[in-house]
């Protein structure tokens, strides 16, 4: 079936009402129409099996037959750290950090940052499609970029922080991973980062190695969160 997000219907809370773009597609790409089945989410933790049983000019309303807990959930609450890369880059890491059970994206700028900011429609549209494709029932969350030296303090409340260092020689124990079920993970763009910046981020820190070879800034959160996912069971 196929997956939409929606809103709970104010005046029954036994109906999703499907609006907006996931509207326009569900009416006028897949053509579907009253009495075909979907499934809806409502940025919860659960997947709502839905009879369309109104199709409106701008709407839909869908009736609730199941709920069930959504199984695509990840079990740990992973951050990923990432400094603003290219745009072509963003776009690859939202969608595949979502697939690999990131549950909040927080970008940041430093000295070797080009682009400073984020177009937060896109970005929202991305996060939508990523978490329908993997069958996600809760958005994540993409913050407004921080700015580097503002890390070390955010980073207090995480469990364990592990930093994917491209200058790094210890590589990546599985060890580091137990028990903690609040975890956030730094990477750099594709120009790295100043001696300065690393240090400060070793500080605070599990500074890691990927490797001998020098990875895309997108590859690089792709291996880390793989090593995470997997070996946490997430």
């Amino acid at each position: 079936m196929k997956r939409f997000f929606g809103r709970i219907d104010d005046k029954n809370d036994n109906q999703i009402i499907i609006d907006g773009n996931e509207f326009n597609h569900l009416k006028k790409v897949l053509r579907m129409n009253e009495g075909d089945k979907i499934i809806a989410n409502v940025n919860d933790d659960y997947d709502y099996t839905c009879t369309i049983s109104k199709m409106g000019k701008n709407d839909c309303i869908c009736l609730i037959e199941e709920k069930l807990l959504c199984q695509a959930l990840p079990k740990r609450n992973i951050t990923l750290f990432q400094m603003l890369p290219k745009k072509d880059y963003f776009d690859n890491i939202i969608a595949k950090s979502i697939e690999l059970g990131v549950n909040k994206i927080i970008p940041f700028t430093s000295q070797y940052t080009m682009i400073k900011d984020i177009k937060e429609e896109r970005v929202a549209s991305q996060v939508m499609t990523a978490c329908k494709q993997c069958e996600r029932s809760k958005l994540v969350d993409v913050t407004k970029p921080a700015k580097l030296k503002e890390l070390p303090d955010m980073l207090k409340e995480y469990d364990l922080v592990i930093f994917a260092y491209e200058n790094e020689e210890t590589p990546f124990n599985p060890e580091i991973l137990s028990k903690k079920q609040n975890i956030a993970v730094i990477v750099g763009n594709e120009a790295g980062f100043n001696e300065e910046e690393a240090k400060l981020l070793k500080q605070c820190s599990h500074s890691i190695s990927l490797g001998k070879r020098i990875l895309r800034c997108d590859t690089a959160v792709i291996t880390t969160l793989a090593l995470v996912s997997v070996l946490s069971n997430n």
